[in-house]
């Protein structure tokens, strides 16, 4: 297919999906599943409690998909990236739905300043803080209107960026101005990585690392940033396979950009594994009671199979499985591994948060399961919503046709 016809074919000039299909069925279906299961977790306390540790799990794991997402297209616009152009509105229908993080942060925030001693944050109940000499330390800044002050303001950046990046993104392929529109986004990239940098690693803080105050990492905010990328890219390599699979991208994607994004599913599996790894090593090393007691939760009362279960899904069985480079190139494995990548993400975040619930087991109930089910349902279904109106190749950038003809 010559580079004309590539780029004013069918596939490269309309929507893959007209209808909502099989994709938004499912998505509905998961969010009336998680909408009842959620509101029924609202009766009784012990339910409520369950379901603002759930909430934060569910959350979670929707913002570090979209952000993941959003730091994927912001690194390729700034380094200028050639092979990645062609996955680049596959990476955008993940981060067009930024609002949608804003919006499943209202419920933590009503947790916080309505549910008290039921929050799932030890330091949003005022009898707790009372007597606790490092919560009163703290308080200062580990309080309900901190705590939502400094959250508006990391939704609002994101929210912002993905927004611009987006909506730039689209004009292009109205045929507004591309390489004008291509430079605005990589001058927007520089400031957007480092406001990134800052607002995830406190973001983490406040709503992961706080859920146990009396513990603190300061490599916590980059073992989140390592998750975060691991489950953008897995979702836009598995959505590149699908989308391609079903004939949505043409012939464009080969088995050099295939390469591409296998090899930075490698990479960053290494990358978490290095960090994870750190953090032990160093705390371990360290042996104070106040660090240790972050994996002494981990290994006791029943958690210990959960953490190596961590090890072997986030490490071990994507490091084997990408390890060589026909592996990296092979479609079906990349899709598996991406999967793999995801519920690896989920078992990771369960495993940061659900500790925290003193003197609690690992369980998984109804309870636990309706706000990821909500959440991951609403995501999904605003990602369908988007390929039913948006084209799925963005042969308005001006790089479009080098990245289809990129070789390694």
């Amino acid at each position: 297919m010559s580079s004309h016809s590539a780029s004013h074919s069918p596939v490269a000039t309309a929507p893959p999906f007209q209808s909502g299909g099989s994709l938004q069925s499912a998505a509905l279906a998961m969010i009336i599943l998680g909408g009842a299961a959620s509101a029924g977790a609202l009766a009784g306390d012990e339910a409520r409690h369950r379901l603002a540790f759930a909430w934060v799990w569910g959350f979670a794991f929707v913002w570090t998909i979209v952000l993941g997402s959003l730091f994927f297209v912001a690194i390729q616009h700034i380094t200028r990236s050639v092979w990645s152009v062609i996955f680049r509105r596959v990476a955008e229908m993940w981060v067009a739905p930024a609002w949608l993080v804003g919006l499943a942060f209202v419920p933590v925030a009503v947790f916080v300043f309505a549910f008290g001693a039921h929050s799932a944050y030890p330091w949003a109940d005022p009898a707790v803080v009372t007597g606790d000499h490092l919560l009163e330390a703290k308080k200062n800044y580990l309080n309900p209107n901190a705590f939502a002050l400094r959250s508006a303001i990391f939704l609002l950046l994101w929210i912002g960026f993905a927004a611009y990046f987006v909506k730039n993104s689209l004009a292009q392929d109205a045929g507004s101005g591309g390489e004008q529109r291509a430079g605005k986004m990589r001058t927007a990239s520089a400031p957007f990585l480092i406001i990134f940098g800052l607002s995830v690693t406190f973001a983490s803080f406040d709503w992961l690392m706080s859920l146990d105050p009396h513990w603190f990492s300061t490599i916590y905010g980059v073992y989140v940033f390592a998750g975060m990328t691991l489950s953008g890219l897995a979702v836009i390599t598995l959505s590149a396979v699908l989308l391609s699979a079903k004939g949505k991208m043409g012939s464009v994607v080969t088995g050099d950009h295939l390469y591409s994004l296998g090899g930075l599913l490698f990479a960053f599996t290494c990358f978490w594994t290095y960090i994870a790894f750190s953090q032990f090593m160093l705390i371990w090393c360290g042996n104070l009671p106040e660090e240790t007691v972050f994996f002494i939760h981990r290994v006791e009362h029943g958690w210990k199979p959960v953490t190596l279960a961590l090890i072997a899904v986030r490490f071990i069985a994507p490091f084997l499985l990408l390890l060589s480079r026909t592996a990296k190139m092979n479609a079906g494995r990349l899709a598996f591994v991406s999967v793999l990548v995801l519920v690896g993400q989920l078992l990771d975040l369960y495993w940061l948060i659900m500790p925290c619930a003193e003197g609690h087991g690992p369980r998984l109930g109804w309870q636990e399961l309706g706000p990821v089910l909500l959440l991951t349902g609403l995501l999904v279904f605003s990602v369908a919503r988007f390929l039913t109106k948006h084209r799925i190749l963005p042969s308005g950038d001006p790089m479009f046709e080098k990245s289809r003809e990129f070789h390694l």
